[in-house]
């Protein structure tokens, strides 16, 4: 996705991690999308690094850090954790520098 897709930009004053942060989580959820409607990965332990390197080639993505790539594990973890409707809301916290993002 180029820059001119991206969506409005984010509001001024944020700190730059937190710019960071959201821009690598949002990445992290696109490639774990297109792992998961493209049958390259079904589970969190089939999302190798280089599967998602491979996955961000085909997007037109920049090669994922290993950061990254464990945060897409980690959204798949999440995407396809089985949970019935009354089971406890899950939160993703980013953390930079040890503060978390949000």
């Amino acid at each position: 996705m180029s820059r001119a897709e991206d969506p409005t930009p984010f509001p001024t004053g944020w700190p730059k991690a937190r710019y960071r942060a959201t821009r690598r989580a949002m990445k992290a959820l696109r490639l774990a999308d297109h792992a998961l409607r493209h049958g390259l990965a079904y589970t969190p332990d089939d999302a190798t690094d280089e599967l998602i390197r491979t996955a961000a080639e085909q997007t037109g993505h920049r090669q994922p850090s290993k950061t990254t790539c464990s945060l897409v594990r980690a959204v798949l973890g999440l995407l396809l954790s089985q949970t019935d409707a009354s089971g406890p809301v899950t939160r993703m916290v980013i953390t930079v520098d040890d503060r978390p993002t949000a």
